[in-house]
């Protein structure tokens, strides 16, 4: 027998599951901005080895990395893939966050919609990328949908196949998280589906087989 839940029951019962994740500290956000850009189209297992890198050789520092060159940036992240596209999508970013002087409290007036398009204004940025920023980077309650998560909430009976906004949408409509809760949200669905998700078998093995999340 199924018991439905709410989005938010979702959240307390991974929470209490699964403990808290602690993803990407506010402090070290320009790590942030990298990694976001990096795991574009490619896989962690590839990506975390180049973010390392990138930290030893410039520890996040933006002035550093906004002083390289499209080329000394080329090289360094290559391993990632696609690094010529990721390159310039990094040095976009860069410019972008180097209009406030790389200061994140010149962003805290602006409205969360006007900023997220700001941020698809970017050069590479899309919806996941922009909502990874708003929820890690600039402290906003956000849903990130990302494929994890639309996968999650399909096998819960949200959804059949909807894109990212309706997915967003739905959960947006139906819940009430703070920023901390946002950022555990998304850190504690990507874990699962590191676990769970790969695919509908695969899912009825977790402990989340016997719930359904409730449409309101």
């Amino acid at each position: 027998m199924m018991t439905e839940i709410t989005i938010n029951e979702l959240y307390e019962i991974m929470l209490k599951e699964m403990g808290p994740q602690k993803w990407w500290p506010a402090e070290r956000w320009m790590e942030t901005v990298v990694g976001s850009i990096l795991i574009q189209n490619a896989s962690a297992i590839t990506v975390d080895p180049v973010i390392e890198e990138v930290g030893r050789q410039t520890n996040f520092d933006p002035s550093i990395l906004q002083a390289m060159t499209q080329d000394e940036l080329e090289t360094l992240i290559m391993p990632a893939g696609l690094y010529r596209s990721k390159a310039k999508y990094l040095l976009a970013a860069l410019d972008f966050f180097a209009t406030s002087n790389f200061d994140l409290a010149q962003f805290q007036t602006i409205e969360t919609k006007v900023l997220r398009k700001e941020l698809r204004a970017i050069p590479g940025i899309g919806n996941e990328t922009a909502d990874v920023w708003l929820v890690y980077i600039f402290g906003r309650a956000q849903f990130i949908a990302d494929s994890y998560a639309r996968r999650l909430l399909m096998y819960l009976g949200v959804h059949e196949k909807m894109n990212y906004d309706q997915v967003k949408k739905i959960v947006m409509n139906q819940s009430e998280f703070t920023p901390d809760e946002a950022r555990e949200f998304h850190a504690l669905i990507d874990e699962f589906g590191k676990m769970y998700l790969r695919n509908e078998t695969q899912f009825k093995t977790s402990w989340l087989q016997d719930y359904r999340v409730v449409q309101k």
